[in-house]
């Protein structure tokens, strides 16, 4: 079943980005019925790869607000739908899934010196955009961990430059965001965090 959800998620532009089979010390939700989520599955973006679906989608071209959000509620939901889970979002609070360490549990992403986490092949250049919980134990993969990069990364650019969009350019792994990605997220980021005039 995982390898049909993957593919349906590509169809998407969602890639499927690990799972793991949650405790009660994850904080997962129960399902509708109030049993507990059984299984877990994280979709998000790597890279620059998922970008050009998004770009042809109604969300993108409408005009109006949370384009990124709206489209993910409504591929994740598809998803959801399609295979019977309940679909789960690192937004929309106030009672935030703890996303980031849902992820450490679901693949080999690891904290990097400047706070985001850093994957071993897509560098700091990758996000999470919902996830599928599902009451039943799906036969997942075995978790194959491996070290931070930033282990063995001697000179730690990213840590010269205050900036964390310099930062995240400094760094050796992965491949940046295109321009037009990049001038997108930095727009969402301000208007939900913007920067105090000195």
């Amino acid at each position: 079943m995982i390898p049909t959800i993957a593919a349906a998620a590509e169809t998407l532009g969602l890639a499927l980005r690990g799972g793991f089979h949650p405790t009660q010390d994850d904080a997962v939700p129960p399902m509708p019925d109030g049993t507990p989520t059984a299984t877990l599955l994280l979709l998000g973006w790597t890279g620059p790869t998922h970008w050009p679906a998004f770009t042809t989608t109604p969300e993108y071209r409408d005009g109006t607000p949370d384009p990124l959000d709206r489209w993910s509620r409504r591929v994740v939901g598809a998803l959801a739908e399609a295979f019977g889970a309940m679909p789960l979002f690192p937004f929309g609070g106030p009672d935030f899934l703890p996303f980031l360490r849902l992820a450490q549990r679901a693949e080999p992403v690891h904290p990097s010196p400047i706070g985001l986490l850093i994957h071993p092949d897509w560098g700091l250049w990758h996000n999470w955009r919902g996830a599928l919980a599902f009451s039943t134990r799906l036969a997942l993969p075995p978790f194959e961990p491996c070290p931070s990069p930033c282990a063995t990364c001697a000179t730690r650019p990213c840590t010269a430059h205050p900036d964390i969009d310099d930062a995240r350019r400094a760094c050796p792994i992965g491949t940046a965001y295109s321009p037009a990605q990049f001038a997108f997220h930095r727009a969402a980021f301000l208007r939900t965090h913007p920067i105090a005039p000195h």
